[in-house]
């Protein structure tokens, strides 16, 4: 007798609750969280050298971090960044997210809007260095903002498709039937709707640009160095805890906006 669909449904819920099943799902939860747990803990070590465990408690690095003026350029550079890249991005996902889900489906647009999501950040990257090496915009805070639009872009654009999605065509028709023009039933009418999946979508592309690492190495250079790429330096030639200072605290912004992304929006359907 052929498996109905509902059968087939309850014998994969079962399978997946066995213990087997948990068992391996929380092996690989502990395995991606002891990273972020050995991260954290050495920014807490009181002496001048990265280590877990640590061995003692001491706030030093977080103030030597918010006090150095090295690190409060970048704090000040990438924040500026992300404040320029939130604007942009919004306005452009908006507009390609409405019009990529409305009348006819339109696969080829959708994937090339979403193809940044494909290619290796890598390749974006020395595409954009070979692109921009001519304007007169790399080292500059133009080139860091153009890099990191491009970037974010496709995950603004997710968002705010979910929202779209969700439109309800006839407020749309009600408001042409009582004579209001297309611009206006958008602003009026559309753009309410929308404000979740905008808010969220805005609010995704400044955590995403804050923490953006390997586009903003080909188009940085020493006059425009983030956060990210101080860690970098931090890591590489120094060592010291104050990399994982600054990395627990823009881990930590991640979770709080994370959170506040999940009271607007079902984040599960945008990827």
């Amino acid at each position: 007798m052929t498996e109905t669909r509902a059968a087939r449904r309850r014998r994969i819920r079962a399978y997946g609750d066995g213990p087997g099943v948990r068992a391996a799902a929380l092996v690989v939860l502990i395995f991606l969280a002891l990273p972020l747990v050995a991260l954290v803990g050495s920014s807490f070590n009181p002496t001048p050298l990265a280590q877990f465990p640590p061995s003692g408690f001491s706030l030093r690095w977080y103030a030597a971090v918010l006090t150095s003026p090295d690190w409060l350029v970048s704090i000040q550079l990438s924040v500026l960044v992300a404040v320029l890249t939130i604007p942009s991005v919004v306005i452009l996902a908006t507009l390609t997210a409405y019009g990529l889900h409305r009348g006819r489906p339109k696969p080829l647009l959708t994937s090339f809007f979403m193809s940044p999501l494909i290619v290796s950040e890598v390749m974006v990257g020395l595409g954009l260095l070979t692109y921009l090496q001519g304007t007169g915009v790399l080292n500059t805070v133009t080139g860091l903002w153009l890099a990191h639009t491009l970037v974010t872009l496709p995950f603004a654009i997710r968002t705010v498709s979910i929202s779209v999605q969700a439109l309800d065509p006839m407020l749309e028709r009600a408001g042409q039937s009582l004579g209001a023009g297309p611009l206006r039933v958008f602003f009026t009418v559309t753009l309410p709707q929308l404000r979740p999946g905008i808010i969220a979508g805005g609010i995704f592309a400044g955590v995403l640009s804050l923490g953006e690492v390997a586009v903003s190495t080909f188009v940085s250079g020493p006059n425009t160095t983030t956060v990210p790429l101080r860690i970098m330096s931090a890591v590489q030639f120094e060592l010291d805890p104050s990399a994982a200072a600054v990395s627990t605290l823009l881990m930590v912004l991640s979770v709080v906006v994370m959170v506040v992304l999940s009271k607007w929006v079902d984040l599960s359907k945008a990827f």
